[in-house]
């Protein structure tokens, strides 16, 4: 079984977002929320099924994802991530 963890990143495999890359910050059942900081923010993620997006693993990241969402710009701190990612994706 997969694990999804708040702070591993994921692609969009279908919808009008294909192809964008986003950060995890939720998981309910077979659904996960997307932020990526500019689009979709961390007061509002994107919902979407888990067979819908590939996702990253980022130990790195999703240990330092609580103390990120604790900060002030928790929103300019995921953009800076997700670009970081899908620059060396």
């Amino acid at each position: 079984m997969i694990e999804y963890k708040a702070g591993y990143f994921a692609t969009s495999l279908c919808g009008h977002d294909k192809g964008r890359l986003y950060m995890i910050v939720s998981e309910d059942g077979e659904m996960v929320g997307l932020c990526d900081g500019v689009h979709r923010l961390l007061a509002n993620p994107k919902m979407k099924k888990k067979k819908h997006i590939q996702m990253m693993r980022s130990e790195k990241m999703a240990d330092a994802f609580p103390a990120l969402v604790q900060s002030a710009d928790a929103d300019m701190q995921i953009k800076k991530a997700v670009l970081a990612a899908g620059e060396r994706k």
